[in-house]
């Protein structure tokens, strides 16, 4: 159920990043990057963040991002790969300009967890409501809601499972 969940979120993210510009699109996809995916996943969703950060302008934020994927474990088998040399060119050129132009809402220090819903972070430390079935995070004027990641159950909501219409005509018979 945490692989399904974090796959759909990382596939909402990105299609939220390819109809968004500016700003919020660099917000999207550094929010991906936060997502639980398999390393070779990760180093795409890395790779978009990156470019699409140094294209912004946003140096500073684009070699974070260059670091991370260079600390990823290589996978492919002819040595460095083009992601990684393109990180590291990245970096180089990034630690040059050493400068962010925008101001976008994400911290990359501080751990957050993405809102279902908004698609914007929950910092640490900020109140956040669960669906009771798949755990997807909301922030809290979701709650009783229909969760948008699984679409089964209600956000908020503490239940002992999951009944079904079957199982509950069968206990008043």
């Amino acid at each position: 159920m945490d692989i399904s969940r974090e796959y759909i979120t990382a596939v909402r993210l990105k299609s939220a990043n390819a109809s968004a510009s500016g700003i919020r699109q660099m917000e999207l996809s550094a929010y991906f990057t936060h997502c639980n995916l398999q390393p070779v996943h990760l180093a795409l969703a890395l790779n978009l963040a990156m470019s699409q950060t140094y294209k912004g302008g946003n140096f500073i934020t684009a070699a974070a991002f260059a670091r991370r994927m260079l600390d990823l474990p290589d996978t492919s088998a002819r040595g460095k790969s083009e992601l990684h040399n393109k990180a590291q060119a990245v970096l180089q050129k990034s630690e040059q300009k050493a400068r962010n132009d925008l101001k976008l809402n994400y911290d990359e220090r501080n751990p957050f967890e993405t809102d279902c819903y908004t698609l914007d972070p929950i910092y640490r430390g900020n109140p956040l409501l669960r669906c009771s079935f798949c755990r997807s995070a909301y922030t809290c004027n979701m709650k009783g809601r229909l969760c948008s990641t699984c679409n089964i159950a209600l956000v908020g909501i503490e239940t002992l499972g999951l009944v079904t219409q079957a199982q509950a005509k069968g206990q008043y018979n």
